[in-house]
């Protein structure tokens, strides 16, 4: 790691530095110790860099949001004070991230919270635009170089990438059925037993991050589960265009659509073309299969069903929103 120096009046002024897991001085660095070296050189200049960035679409990440018993502080000062460092380095070093990794990330992390808090505030600023206060929410330079950490030390790698929307047992569906979702990757599945903070509008943003960061690594297929359709979910919203960003420079990106309903035994089937309920159903465009998925909870679905009564209401509501709006 090189020792981040004393702040600079640069272009990249307020960029977290690129904490490279490395020794100093003849040992490593604890967390709290890396965290206030990092806090010299982050700094806030990072919200104002976020408005010169590309648009990015605001979204609504699918995770369950943190209980009562999370944190409800920073913790930057030492963030092994955080009540779930110990939890997070266990998962991390056997998940076989080493030492300096685990914390150099760990005080990345507490630190993109705090500074979180500090751009959402910012973001309030009446005289902003829309997509000038969305920018600034999305631009925390803390969490990007977590994820580029992460990066460098293959965090997200899968052979068979599976994007998915409509719950969290989709997720663990389409991991049932042999793809990897970026929660069953080696640090997705650490990072999904955590709850960072009790102010979810601190982390939403790690997560939309995450999850734009995981489909950019597509190389091949990608198979995407959906039980109801939603133009603001993550899935919509960020990953797929990301996805067809990358279908420009490989050829081998591949979008392979799967329609999803809960039956009455709450099982997961897929939808086929004729609207019947088996084990594989893919389609080759999302038009298909939203309109097989459409076709199946409008006209298909029995309401005394409750397994499918969110996704029928919610794709409902989106038909009354294009009707109407």
């Amino acid at each position: 790691m090189s020792r981040p120096g004393p702040p600079r009046r640069t272009e990249d002024e307020g960029r977290a530095p690129v904490a490279h897991a490395t020794k100093l001085d003849g040992g490593e660095r604890s967390p709290g110790v890396v965290m206030r070296s990092l806090q010299g050189t982050a700094g806030n200049a990072a919200v104002a860099r976020a408005i010169g960035q590309a648009r990015v679409q605001q979204t609504v990440v699918q995770r369950k949001f943190p209980g009562p018993n999370a944190a409800d502080q920073h913790h930057t000062d030492d963030p092994t004070a955080h009540p779930e460092w110990s939890l997070y380095r266990t998962l991390m070093t056997d998940a076989g991230f080493s030492a300096t990794v685990v914390e150099n990330l760990w005080s990345l992390l507490i630190g993109g919270l705090r500074e979180q808090e500090t751009i959402n505030a910012a973001s309030k600023d009446p005289s902003l635009t829309r997509t000038e206060r969305r920018l600034r929410r999305e631009g925390n330079d803390w969490y990007q170089q977590a994820i580029e950490m992460l990066r460098e030390n293959s965090g997200f790698v899968t052979p068979r990438m599976a994007l998915w929307s409509g719950g969290f047992d989709v997720c663990t569906y389409a991991q049932s059925k042999g793809y990897t979702p970026m929660e069953f990757t080696r640090a997705g599945k650490v990072f999904n037993q955590l709850e960072f903070h009790q102010n979810w509008g601190l982390q939403g943003p790690l997560w939309n991050a995450l999850s734009k960061f995981y489909a950019a690594q597509a190389t091949g297929p990608v198979h995407i589960f959906l039980r109801s359709y939603s133009p603001d979910s993550v899935l919509i919203g960020q990953e797929v265009p990301q996805l067809r960003q990358l279908q420009q420079i490989h050829p081998d990106v591949q979008l392979i659509w799967h329609p999803l309903y809960t039956d009455e035994a709450g099982k997961i089937r897929e939808v086929s073309r004729d609207r019947e309920l088996v084990d594989d159903a893919p389609f080759a465009t999302r038009d298909q299969c939203v309109a097989v998925l459409y076709d199946y909870l409008m006209y298909r679905h029995d309401t005394g069903n409750a397994h499918a009564t969110r996704s029928h209401d919610e794709m409902n509501a989106e038909l009354s929103k294009n009707v109407n709006g």
